[in-house]
């Protein structure tokens, strides 16, 4: 089975657009997206909690991830009661993999953050 694409806006975080610009250099994003925006009116104040959690850690998240990122708010919430099924994480879990919010997806995503200047990027420049 052949890996799933990687949504352009995951790859320009992770730096990939970078190392392998061939690969994204004539892929077409849509336009018409918006931001994440705000959590769903009728979620409770945990699930709401938990948007805002996503939407902090998956700066790719857009307005086409609404709903998928709506089922993820509740199944992290319900993760805390004691009778969660088999079922029930297995479905979080495809979740999570679909936002791209895996731990091995977040190997690959870098925040930017304490990031260490390389003296030798002075001689060299991004295609």
């Amino acid at each position: 089975m052949a890996r799933p694409r990687t949504p352009q806006a995951k790859a320009e975080v992770s730096g990939a657009t970078m190392v392998n610009a061939g690969r994204f250099k004539d892929r077409k994003t849509s336009k018409r997206t918006r931001p994440l925006g705000e959590p769903y009116l009728k979620m409770t104040d945990e699930q709401q909690d938990a948007w805002r959690e996503f939407a902090e850690e998956l700066p790719w998240l857009n307005s086409a991830h609404r709903p998928l990122l709506r089922l993820a708010c509740i199944l992290r919430v319900r993760m805390d009661d004691a009778d969660v099924g088999v079922n029930q994480i297995q479905t979080y879990s495809a979740i999570l993999s679909k936002l791209g919010a895996t731990p091995v997806d977040e190997t690959k995503v870098s925040h930017g953050e304490d990031h260490d200047e390389d003296p030798a990027d002075a001689f060299f420049r991004p295609n």
